[in-house]
C-alpha cells in the first residue's frame, strides 16, 4: 500500500505531466474560447503539482537534511510563482483581444519550468553526477527558452 509521501510525489508527477501537455496544446491553440479552457485546465493541474508538493514535502520534512529542506523550500515557493503565471494569462486571454505573445510568455515560463524539472529529476534518477546535474538543467532552460521563442517567431508570422 502506498504512504502519504509516495502517494504525493505520484499525483504530483502526474499533475506536472498533466500540465506540461495541456501548456503545450495551449500555446498551439488558435480558438480564444478553446485557450481559455485549457488555461483553466492548466492552472488547476498546477494548483494540484504545488499542493501535492507541499504536502511530500511536509510528510517527511523532518528527515530531510537542512539543505534539503532549503531546496524543497525554494521549489514550494517556485511553484506558487508558477500558479501566478498561469493566472497572469488566464487574465490575459480574458481579454476582449488577447494578447497571444503575453500568454506564451507566461505559459512558456511554466513549460520550462516543468522541462527542466523533468530533465533534472531524470539526470538525479540515473544517478548522474551534481556537475552533469547542472550541465542539464541550464541546457533544458537553454532549449526551452529557444523552443518558446520559435513558437512566439511563428505566432507572429501566422498574424501578418
Amino acid at each position: 500500500m502506498l504512504d502519504l509521501h509516495t502517494l504525493s510525489i505520484v499525483v504530483h508527477a502526474l499533475s506536472a505531466t498533466g500540465a506540461f501537455i495541456v501548456g503545450i496544446v495551449l500555446i498551439f491553440q488558435r480558438n480564444t474560447l478553446r485557450q481559455l479552457q485549457l488555461g483553466v485546465a492548466f492552472l488547476v493541474l498546477l494548483i494540484l503539482l504545488e499542493v501535492f508538493l507541499v504536502i511530500a514535502i511536509l510528510s517527511h520534512v523532518t528527515s530531510l537534511p537542512g539543505i534539503m529542506q532549503i531546496i524543497f523550500g525554494g521549489l514550494a515557493i517556485l511553484g506558487l510563482y508558477m500558479i501566478w503565471r498561469a493566472v497572469q494569462a488566464l487574465s490575459v486571454l480574458r481579454e476582449p483581444h488577447p494578447n497571444q505573445e503575453a500568454v506564451i510568455d507566461h505559459v512558456g515560463f511554466n513549460l520550462i519550468a516543468l522541462f527542466d524539472g523533468f530533465a533534472i529529476i531524470s539526470a538525479i534518477d540515473l544517478g548522474a553526477p551534481g556537475w552533469l546535474v547542472a550541465v542539464i538543467a541550464v541546457g533544458a532552460v537553454a532549449l526551452g527558452i529557444y523552443a518558446i521563442s520559435v513558437r512566439k517567431k511563428k505566432l507572429t508570422i501566422q498574424s501578418m
